[in-house]
């Protein structure tokens, strides 16, 4: 791999923080873990314990399904912005905060990978204030 290709690209800073919403380094294209929405650190709730309650802002109430599905299209968004789409994705990282939302999850997930399934990790995460799932892609595009 040449210099130029090890290179990374960034592409946008929508969320109010100093990330990158997908970063390109050679062939890949790597997203941040993102939710439906952004928030802003800065207005963050915690309980006594340091546990994250609430990102400060009042959101309206979606269905986890809808959160999902938002989800998608954030990542979507992202990859567009480096020139992919999910049909390049090749590892998915999904974040969820309660796992009996796994089948809904899963369910939903089947309708976006309906062929050449990328592999994909499901993880627990208690530090997603009131998001209930967060996802990060790897994606493979040759330049």
């Amino acid at each position: 791999m040449s210099a130029r290709d090890r290179k990374p690209v960034f592409y946008g800073s929508a969320p109010p923080y100093p990330i990158s919403r997908a970063v390109r380094a050679g062939d890949f294209v790597i997203t941040c873990a993102m939710g439906d929405r952004a928030f802003a650190p800065e207005e963050a709730v915690y309980d006594a314990d340091g546990r994250p309650l609430a990102t400060g802002r009042r959101l309206r109430e979606v269905t986890f399904a809808e959160e999902v599905h938002g989800t998608f299209r954030a990542v979507s968004a992202a990859l567009a912005e480096a020139g992919c789409t999910l049909a390049d994705v090749i590892d998915v990282q999904v974040w969820l905060r309660d796992p009996r939302d796994f089948h809904e999850m899963n369910r939903i997930y089947e309708q976006y990978f309906t062929t050449n399934r990328p592999v994909r990790s499901v993880f627990r995460n208690d530090f997603m204030f009131e998001f209930r799932i967060e996802m990060k892609v790897v994606a493979y595009k040759p330049l």
